[in-house]
């Protein structure tokens, strides 16, 4: 519906090839996204470029879609893996490790990385998870992440389909 907060964000990922719906006619913006989904986004807005690297990380389909994207995100920085030697592919993303990863992403492509300014505004400012709370800070500073409330951040919360969209369009067409 054209009166939703996410539609302009959804039509322009669409149009772009950065992110499809779930079906032909469904995008299911309510619907979780996982780190292999938002690597593999973030892979396609760089033009998808070949990777003739490996990784250490075990839990990785090498024939799966996300492959190449996780091994592009991990050998940038803008990835980590949950561990040593896994990446943990179809783990929900939450909202303060996109905010994480958009961060490395800006990062790792000369995006600016300034701001001011701090989440006291915010009631559960504290559940930042400490790697997390300069990306968060500039998130916010930058209109990239908005509370899901007018004093909330939901950090923790799992970042829908359609909050990853929005963001994405809000750092990429920023």
């Amino acid at each position: 519906d054209q009166k939703d907060w996410f539609y302009g964000a959804v039509q322009h990922a669409e149009e772009t090839g950065l992110m499809d719906g779930v079906s032909e006619d469904a995008f299911a913006p309510e619907g979780t996204t996982t780190r292999a989904q938002l690597v593999t986004v973030l892979y396609r807005a760089v033009g998808s470029p070949t990777m003739t690297i490996t990784t250490n990380f075990e839990d990785l389909d090498v024939g799966a879609y996300y492959y190449s994207a996780v091994v592009w995100a991990n050998f940038h920085g803008i990835v980590n893996g949950t561990s040593d030697t896994t990446f943990s592919p179809n783990d929900f993303i939450t909202r303060e490790q996109l905010a994480a990863i958009l961060h490395r992403y800006a990062r790792a492509y000369g995006g600016d990385l300034s701001h001011t300014g701090d989440l006291s505004a915010f009631t559960d400012q504290n559940l930042v998870s400490e790697y997390a709370r300069e990306a968060m800070t500039w998130a916010v500073d930058k209109g990239i992440l908005t509370g899901v409330g007018s004093s909330t951040l939901a950090p923790q919360g799992k970042a829908t389909r359609a909050q990853v969209v929005v963001m994405l369009h809000r750092y990429l067409a920023g």
